[in-house]
């Protein structure tokens, strides 16, 4: 099994004022402080599950964020691009923006998982995924 301590599950939460006016509750972000053992573990499993995910080819190509050498700004440019060229042509462009700045908060817990074990992604290391993301926000101790 992957180490994992009940320590790792304990977090101390700060809210942090995000816009607008600062006496609603509304316009505060919660930042949960964990333990350092656990801030590494995360990024060394986070990077495999990375390298895995683009040796494989799993990633999309339109994929920026999280991607090395790719970001918001390199997907703000191919976007350009591919507005230009049907513009130079005199074709018309259609574009939709969508705000999936609470994406996170919505995402069902069992299809995220059954989509990493579709991707292979099983065993000790699913089940550790599920003990940090469903159990921690489900089952505080």
């Amino acid at each position: 099994m992957l180490p994992y301590t009940k320590e790792w599950k304990k977090a101390v939460t700060t809210p942090v004022f995000k816009k607008e006016v600062a006496g609603k509750v509304c316009n505060y972000r919660p930042i949960s402080l964990t333990c350092v053992s656990s801030k590494i573990m995360e990024r060394v499993i986070a990077q495999h599950i990375y390298n895995y995910l683009n040796r494989n080819n799993i990633l999309h190509h339109a994929q920026h964020r999280f991607c090395k050498g790719r970001s918001t700004c390199t997907n703000l440019l191919d976007s350009v691009n591919y507005w230009t060229i049907p513009i130079q042509h005199k074709h018309s462009v259609t574009i939709a923006y969508v705000d999936f700045s609470k994406a996170f908060d919505c995402v069902s817990h069992n299809e995220l998982f059954a989509r990493l074990a579709s991707y292979e992604i099983r065993g000790n290391l699913l089940q550790w995924l599920y003990e940090i993301l469903v159990n921690v926000l489900t089952k505080p101790e």
